[in-house]
Parts: structure tokens; C-alpha cells; sequence
């Protein structure tokens, strides 16, 4: 039997995509035993299970949420005193002043991104076993592994190419992401690439250019690969775009749907920060923009990219605004005051392990009065200057009085003769 070993991710996003893999071959083999092999059920229970394993940080997100949005009407005040102030002290003074807001409610202004920076690589790291299944579940590399040994595995690369030039399938090796095109086709793994691209129809058209209608293992395979990409008539492995602007098909529900989930959830996460609108708060124009792109961008993903992803959005989307709206109802009935408390006591630890003093209003006070002692000595410097230059300039206006111009002459050479010694 020809080894098949498929291109896999590699840095950070590597081992991270082993392990959702092997999450994934293990949901696409429990649904096997019910006698259903379908991807696109795979890929919602997956996105339930990646959810419920990432929920203690979609938990601390929504809690930094909550304080933002008690913090935000404080920040946004302390940016109205200073605004229209761009000199380099009153920029300190204003960053002191945010940073010891967020200090009072013992918390950090970049507190609420490092959920988001933990996050990305996991949820990159998803998308990178949905775009190539076969690489990650065995249960599913299988059934192409078996259509692969019957066309002579390396061996029948040359056929295969034929075979996409005739067809006009270069797009689905691009799709496949494969160097160089057809003239890179050159292992196993390369074959399986492209073959996890093909619809139904494309499958009778390769079953019969390698006259493999009558191989049984194949044809098993063949109908085990078409049936679990079939998701409600939509092959999961072709984008909802292929066909261009000008052929809609059913796959076309997928980004739509995407897009509304993705609105619904934002609107969800919006809710929970409670942020002032209008002049109150200058970020206010920022997340209604971000209200209308984060959707359209889902929109555009999803029709660019396999509909298997357009399923994980969709599911991941619903599933998080779910998530979101009890998280609202959680921190409504959550007493505010004894959230801060517990969060200062939390930081205070943190730092104590750091050999770092706690968090109180009177060490704010003392870093208010450094700041404003040292913009004071600056200005005493700048008077003092100011007066010596005056000094200067009455002490030479001495020497230039009414006069000839050698009287003249030689007061500019006393002056220069004093201030040279």
C-alpha cells in the first residue's frame, strides 16, 4: 500500500493542528460507529468541542468586557481633558492618568487582548485541518489512501496530470495549493490534495479516465468520500464562489448565513461592553464600522474559501453568540464591586509574587506628584533661560548706542572680549 503523508502546517500552528486533528479523527470515528460519515456534522460537533474547551477564555474575555465598559466612560473623560494637547508632557500625564484607571480596577490596557492573543493560534490552527481534513483524521486520508493505491500511487502522476489538462481542473490545483501548479504534482500527498477538491460529478469523470468503475474498494471509497462531503447537497470541499458571480448555487446559503451569524454574535459582544454612542466616546464610529465589515468579511471568506469552512463560521458564530448572551445574563446578576474587589486582590497577588507593591490610590497620588515635580523643574529651566537670554540681550543693547561707526565698532569688540574670557 502506497504511505501517504500530507503537507501539514508547520512553526506554532503545527503541533496545535495535531492535536485538533486528532480531535477531529476521533469525532469523524464516533459518528462512523452510528453509521454516519458526513464531514460537515465532523466539523459542528468539532466546533462545539473546541468551544467548550476554549470557554475559560472566552470566559475572562467577556469579564474584561465587563470592566471596559466600566472603564471606558473614565478614560474617554480623561481623553476629553486632555484633548487638543500634544505636547510630550501632557501625552504622559494623559497615559499616567488611563493606566492608573485601569490600575484602580486591577486590570491592565492591554488586559482584554491577551485572550485574543492566546486565541489566534487555535483558531488559525482550525482552520488549517478543516482546509485539509485528510491531513490530519486518518479515518478520512483512508478512503483516498485506497483510491491513490489503485491508479498505481506515484507512479500514475503523469495519467492524473493528463487528466486535469483535459478536464480543465487547474483551478482545483490551485485550490490545492500545490508549487508550481500541475509540473508539481510529484507524491502521494499532492494526489490527495487535489483529489479532496473534486465534486461529485468530477469523481465520474476520474473513475472512468482510470477505468475504476469496477475496482470495489474504490468505488466504496469513492461513494464513502462523496457522501461525507455532501452537507444538505453542498460538497463541503468546493468553495460557494467557484463558479463565479454569474452561476449561483445552493453553497451561496453558506456565506449568507456566515455573514448574519457573524452580525448577530458582534451585536451580542457589543451589548455586553455598553459603551457610550455619539461624542461620548470616540470609539463609538469604530465598532458601528466594525458592526458592518466583520460581517462582510465573513461574507467574502466564506465564499472564497471550501464550504467546510463556511460551516465551522457559521456553527462557531452561533454557538459563541449563544455563549455570549449567557455570559451577558451571568455578569448582569453579578454584583459589579465584588467582580473589582476580586479582580485587585488577583493583581495585588500577581504582583506581590513579583516583589511589586499593591494597587492603591495613595501610590497613584505619588506618581501624579513625581510627574507633576518634574514637569515643574522643567519649567523652572525653561524661565531660567528665558531671563538669562534676557540679561544678555540688555547687557549688549548697553554697548550699542548712538555713535559713529568706530565708536560702534569698538563696543562690539569690548562685548566680544568680555564674553570670551
Amino acid at each position: 500500500m502506497t504511505e501517504v503523508f500530507l503537507t501539514k502546517t508547520g512553526g506554532i500552528l503545527g503541533p496545535i493542528a495535531e492535536i485538533m486533528g486528532v480531535i477531529m479523527d476521533a469525532l469523524f470515528r464516533f459518528t462512523n460507529n452510528f453509521g454516519v460519515v458526513n464531514i460537515g456534522l465532523c466539523i459542528i460537533l468539532f466546533t462545539l468541542v473546541t468551544r467548550v474547551l476554549m470557554f475559560p477564555l472566552s470566559y475572562k474575555q467577556a469579564k474584561s468586557q465587563k470592566l471596559m465598559s466600566i472603564i471606558q466612560p473614565e478614560v474617554t473623560a480623561i481623553q476629553k481633558k486632555y484633548s487638543g494637547k500634544t505636547d510630550q508632557q501632557s501625552m504622559m500625564m494623559q497615559n499616567a492618568e488611563i493606566k492608573a484607571v485601569y490600575e484602580k480596577y486591577g486590570t491592565s490596557m492591554t488586559g482584554g487582548c491577551v485572550q485574543l492573543i492566546i486565541q489566534m493560534p487555535i483558531i488559525l490552527a482550525l482552520y488549517q485541518v478543516i482546509l485539509n481534513i485528510p491531513a490530519y483524521v486518518p479515518s478520512v486520508k483512508q478512503y483516498f489512501t485506497n483510491v491513490v493505491d489503485a491508479i498505481g500511487g506515484v507512479g500514475g502522476i503523469e495519467a492524473l496530470k493528463n487528466f486535469i489538462s483535459s478536464n480543465g481542473l487547474e483551478s482545483l490545483v490551485t485550490q490545492a495549493r500545490i508549487p508550481d501548479g500541475i509540473a508539481g504534482i510529484a507524491t502521494g500527498d499532492h494526489i490527495i490534495d487535489f483529489l479532496y477538491r473534486l465534486n461529485p460529478a468530477q469523481w465520474d469523470l476520474f473513475t472512468q479516465n482510470f477505468n475504476l468503475t469496477g475496482n470495489s474498494v474504490v468505488t466504496e471509497s469513492v461513494n464513502n468520500i462523496i457522501n461525507m462531503n455532501n452537507f444538505f447537497g453542498i460538497n463541503l470541499a468546493t468553495a460557494p464562489g467557484a463558479g463565479g458571480l454569474g452561476n449561483p448555487n445552493p453553497a451561496w446559503i453558506i456565506p449568507i448565513l456566515a455573514g448574519l451569524s457573524q452580525w448577530f454574535s458582534t451585536k451580542l459582544i457589543q451589548s455586553q461592553q455598553q459603551t457610550p454612542s455619539g461624542d461620548e466616546n470616540p470609539m463609538a464610529s469604530t465598532m458601528k464600522t466594525m458592526n458592518i465589515m466583520f460581517p462582510l468579511m465573513s461574507v467574502w471568506f466564506c465564499f472564497t474559501f471550501a464550504s467546510g469552512i463556511g460551516v465551522y463560521w457559521i456553527a462557531s458564530s452561533f454557538i459563541m453568540g449563544l455563549q455570549q448572551y449567557f455570559l451577558n445574563r451571568h455578569f448582569r446578576k453579578m454584583d459589579v464591586d465584588a467582580m473589582i474587589k476580586q479582580n485587585i486582590e488577583k493583581t495585588n497577588a500577581k504582583r506581590a509574587k513579583k516583589g511589586l507593591p499593591p494597587i492603591n490610590e495613595k501610590a497613584t497620588e505619588n506618581q501624579f506628584k513625581k510627574l507633576q515635580m518634574k514637569e515643574q523643574r522643567e519649567e523652572e529651566k525653561r524661565q531660567a533661560a528665558i531671563t538669562k537670554t534676557k540679561e544678555r540681550v540688555e547687557e549688549s543693547n548697553k554697548y550699542y548706542h548712538t555713535g559713529s561707526i568706530a565708536e560702534r565698532a569698538k563696543m562690539v569688540q569690548q562685548y566680544n572680549e568680555k564674553h570670551n574670557k
